[in-house]
C-alpha cells in the first residue's frame, strides 16, 4: 500500500513534469487520443470512498 501511495503522491505533485514528458514522447494521433480521453479522465473521483476501495481489494484477492 505504501508504494501505491507514494506513486499516487509522486504523480500528483510532478503533474506538470509529467504532462510535459507526456507531451514530448506523443505523436500527432497519440496526442489526440490522450486529449480526447482527459476531460474524462479528470472527471474521476480522486478520492473514492472507502467501500470502492474494499470492493477493489476484495475482487483482487478473489483473483489469485
Amino acid at each position: 500500500m505504501d508504494e501505491t501511495f507514494t506513486t499516487t503522491v509522486n504523480v500528483l505533485t510532478n503533474q506538470a513534469k509529467v504532462n510535459e514528458e507526456l507531451q514530448e514522447n506523443l505523436e500527432g494521433d497519440e496526442l489526440m487520443f490522450y486529449h480526447s480521453l482527459r476531460a474524462d479522465l479528470d472527471l474521476l473521483e480522486k478520492t473514492p470512498k472507502l467501500q470502492t476501495l474494499h470492493h477493489i481489494l476484495d475482487h483482487s484477492k478473489s483473483l489469485r
